[in-house]
């Protein structure tokens, strides 16, 4: 998914809803930390290292624990979000849905935003990654932000941001 993508995406939430709001929130941190939805799907509200806005990540594809990040502006947002989940629900769960509810969930919002089907809740993570590349970030920290144990799971990503190259290289003046 583009960022433009992304934008109309999470445009098209209603979000009047506790429902519509968790699903919201969670796929906001899934976009802006790289987790995947089984990751996103299982945090611990105590796992959640609020001075240094880290998420110690259990249940992991590779079985390994990280430490996951998220910027400031989701910090505030999750604080809210549980402020507002404290009202429904007193379980230590950041999110109390399952990954196969997320996914349904998922599917619906593509279609009420006119996105393509082929997107899935990985679209989020995938676009994560790509947007660090397409910023220059390095593919050694993108690999460590994705938990990756080898850099060629990472290096999958570096043919959206060389596509991104060609476009910048297209804008050249003819001399």
């Amino acid at each position: 998914m583009s960022i433009k993508q992304v934008k109309i995406f999470f445009d098209s939430f209603d979000r009047n809803s506790y429902p519509s709001e968790q699903y919201y929130q969670l796929f906001r941190l899934m976009f802006f930390s790289g987790l995947r939805i089984s990751e996103a799907t299982t945090i611990k509200i105590s796992n959640v290292l609020w001075e240094t806005n880290q998420i110690l990540i259990e249940n992991t594809k590779n079985k390994r624990q990280h430490l996951a990040v998220f910027p400031n502006h989701i910090k505030e947002e999750l604080i809210r979000w549980i402020k507002y989940k404290s009202y429904y629900s007193d379980d230590d769960r950041l999110f109390t849905i399952s990954h196969s509810s997320a996914r349904q969930y998922f599917t619906k919002m593509l279609r009420s935003s006119e996105l393509p089907r082929y997107f899935h809740p990985h679209s989020m993570r995938h676009s994560f990654a790509v947007g660090l590349l397409n910023r220059g970030t390095d593919i050694r920290k993108i690999a460590q932000l994705l938990n990756h144990k080898e850099l060629s799971s990472t290096m999958v990503y570096t043919y959206c941001a060389t596509r991104h190259l060609v476009e910048e290289v297209e804008k050249l003046p003819v001399v």
